[in-house]
């Protein structure tokens, strides 16, 4: 990675995603919490879940009924592994992923940095709860 400006941790502010008619979608509510980290080694690990999850009955961290495994997991995003920077987007070669279609694959996300607000937008529409969307996530650097 070349732009050792994006190296640091990066608190959610929002994520959104938009149709083609331009309808918002918010698939983690209007108050996503997490963070996306990136490394001075070139590595991206990006976290985000809805705020406010239910929690599950049982403390046992891989278990929960069908219907708690269910909704966790529709209010959680999660990827990364090594990354670099081409122009003005970033570029994921995704070694772990909550979503397993992308893992062993790329993604890459278009990026503008002003001061400490990073704005990172998918490059594409992608599916999301069986639409084409096209997502934007808005962050600031931890501690700004």
């Amino acid at each position: 990675m070349n732009d050792a400006s994006l190296v640091g941790a990066w608190r959610i502010q929002s994520f959104v995603f938009t149709d083609a008619g331009g309808g918002l979608h918010y698939p983690l509510g209007k108050n996503p919490r997490g963070a996306l980290l990136i490394t001075p080694d070139n590595h991206l690990t990006l976290s985000f879940m809805a705020d406010n999850r239910q929690h599950f009955a049982e403390n046992d961290l891989l278990g929960g009924s069908e219907a708690e495994r269910a909704s966790a997991a529709a209010s959680y995003v999660s990827f990364g592994g090594p990354c670099r920077i081409e122009g003005d987007e970033v570029i994921v070669e995704v070694e772990h992923s909550f979503h397993p279609n992308w893992t062993g694959g790329v993604q890459r996300r278009r990026f503008l940095l002003e001061g400490d607000r990073l704005t990172i937008m998918t490059t594409k529409a992608i599916t999301v709860d069986d639409r084409s969307l096209v997502g934007r996530a808005v962050l600031m650097r931890d501690g700004a």
